[in-house]
């Protein structure tokens, strides 16, 4: 027994010397195992670049915080944490804090006040517990601070009809990109510049005043004319190559000649452009007139052997689809009128299954009175980013578009 006994004792001796040692050695070296099928705690090496070389703190305030969530919310929350922890893990510069902003009675509303003027609006959500159902005010939002500068993080990627549950799967699968966004903003300076044309009768300002401010967090823009042309195109082409995208929202002036000779020549040179195009010119508030109705006719922007060359042709064609977006009117009169969607077949909803970066998760996006693409052979590649769903169809042009027409069709197909 105590030749057993001695021996038991020199093993935990050797044990508790054992961990002595690695301790020290324990804490230099770390790392984090991810034993899950699809590596979901594993980062993208994107993300991680992003903050690689972070060499001051990174503070990330989460309001993802609460002790009567709804089931569906822990779980983002708790995906959240692990996250954040993965990015600490790699960089001990990102220090997180999760608050609820709501917990002290006494400054719940002021708060909510300051959140909600930051943008950081807050989402009030059904909680079933105990077979009652109550409401709760939760903030899906984060702060990221870094030198002086602040971003605000969406945690919520929003669906349409979506339920909680299908929200929650959404935003997980959305949270990694929005922390890398955020962080990019943060520690990546603006490098790119875009040119957004102006003097082919765009869309004024007030339109796409949403649009540029988003793009303005990544790059710098401006506005460029392209009325020079006509006098001097060498100045205009070289002014124009200084930038690294252009981008025309809704021309509706034709173009000449020496414009598209100037963008092309601008492409060719391996410039990028985003074109915003509307092949028919119709729009629905040329409908809200007594007869209800208007005339959608082709819109000649001159630009069709410019696509061409590049293997797109925009066909003046509208599409009809079943799976479209309501349009809303006012039915009755006087005190009895009240306003009502109707099913539209001219507003269709476009959704992409593809991977592609770009359209990534995206939910549907709206289109009125789009018109249908061609793509032709050529060297140059093509990727189909969206499409209309089934039952869509293509209808010519000149058309008379009437309100009870489009309404009643979409009706007798039993879309309501």
């Amino acid at each position: 027994m105590r030749k057993k006994l001695n021996k038991s004792i020199k093993h935990i001796a050797i044990l508790v010397i054992g961990l002595i040692l690695i301790n020290p050695a324990a804490q230099k070296i770390y790392k984090r195992f991810d034993l899950t099928s699809d590596q979901r705690y594993t980062l993208n090496e994107a993300s991680l670049n992003v903050v690689k070389h972070v060499e001051s703190p990174i503070v990330i305030d989460v309001f993802l915080e609460g002790d009567d969530f709804p089931s569906e919310f822990r779980r983002l929350q708790t995906e959240t944490k692990q996250l954040l922890e993965e990015f600490a893990a790699y960089n001990s510069n990102i220090i997180f804090n999760f608050i609820n902003p709501i917990a002290d009675e006494a400054t719940r509303n002021q708060n909510i006040q300051q959140l909600n003027q930051r943008g950081l609006t807050p989402m009030q959500m059904s909680v079933q517990e105990n077979g009652k159902q109550s409401q709760t005010v939760i903030f899906p939002w984060a702060l990221a601070s870094y030198n002086d500068q602040t971003v605000i993080i969406p945690l919520v990627k929003n669906k349409i009809g979506a339920s909680q549950q299908e929200l929650v799967t959404n935003s997980v699968q959305h949270l990694e990109y929005a922390f890398a966004d955020g962080l990019s903003k943060l520690v990546n300076p603006k490098r790119h510049k875009i040119a957004i044309l102006k003097g082919n009768n765009e869309l004024p300002d007030e339109y796409v005043a949403d649009f540029l401010k988003t793009l303005g967090q990544y790059y710098y823009i401006a506005p460029f004319t392209l009325d020079s042309v006509a006098s001097n195109p060498q100045k205009t082409s070289k002014s124009l190559n200084t930038y690294d995208l252009f981008i025309a929202a809704k021309p509706t002036e034709a173009f000449t000649e020496e414009e598209k000779y100037v963008l092309d020549q601008y492409t060719m040179h391996g410039g990028k452009s985003l074109w915003m195009v509307d092949a028919i010119a119709m729009e629905q508030d040329s409908l809200f007139n007594e007869a209800g109705k208007n005339i959608a006719v082709p819109r000649d922007l001159n630009l069709t052997d410019f696509f061409f060359k590049y293997g797109v042709r925009i066909n003046p064609l509208l599409v009809s689809s079943m799976y479209s977006a309501p349009i809303t009117l006012a039915t009755g009169s006087g005190s009895e009128s009240r306003f009502q969607q109707f099913p539209w077949t001219y507003s269709p909803l476009a959704k992409s299954e593809s991977k592609h970066p770009i359209v990534n998760n995206l939910n549907f996006l709206k289109f009125d009175f789009a018109s249908p693409m061609d793509t032709l052979k050529n060297a140059i590649k093509k990727t189909i980013l969206l499409q209309s769903g089934p039952l869509s169809k293509l209808e010519g042009t000149p058309r008379e578009i009437s309100l009870g027409h489009g309404v009643k069709r979409a009706r007798s197909k039993g879309i309501y």
